[in-house]
């Protein structure tokens, strides 16, 4: 099993290790293989920009990345962010068996009540109160 520790906002939470798939892993190792900056205190990912150059990407630019990368996969919506990537994570997650716990650890939610969000709004997605409804009315 091989982990990537991430560093939390503000640089003040203690780096978590994040559990990386193997073709996640496959992608980074030949990411780096094609980067001529090979220095292990070099940033993963690192600026490309004549101002930046070398340097740690900013969040800002960041975001840029990942709604360029969305409009180029035909996806040109203001609710589509990188922020919504964490949601569908979060989302995805839950749907495909796995705990609130592991969730909130996922995401590293301090609050177990923030990552509860979630789950509510896939219970709301199961109801099938409307259904039951049209039914009585309409059949």
């Amino acid at each position: 099993m091989t982990v990537l520790y991430v560093q939390g906002k503000g640089h003040i939470e203690k780096d978590a290790p994040v559990r990386m798939p193997e073709h996640v892993e496959e992608a980074l190792r030949d990411y780096l293989r094609l980067r001529r900056e090979l220095k292990s205190s070099a940033p993963l990912f690192a600026s490309t920009s004549n101002n930046n150059l070398g340097k740690r990407l900013s969040t800002r630019s960041i975001r840029g990345i990942v709604k360029q990368c969305f409009i180029n996969a035909g996806y040109n919506s203001p609710r589509l962010t990188a922020h919504s990537t964490r949601h569908t994570s979060a989302t995805l997650n839950l749907l495909n068996g796995a705990t609130l716990e592991e969730t909130q650890q996922l995401l590293r939610h301090t609050n177990i009540q923030t990552t509860e969000i979630y789950a509510h709004h896939l219970n709301s997605l199961n109801n099938k109160s409307s259904d039951r409804i049209s039914n009585a009315i309409f059949k």
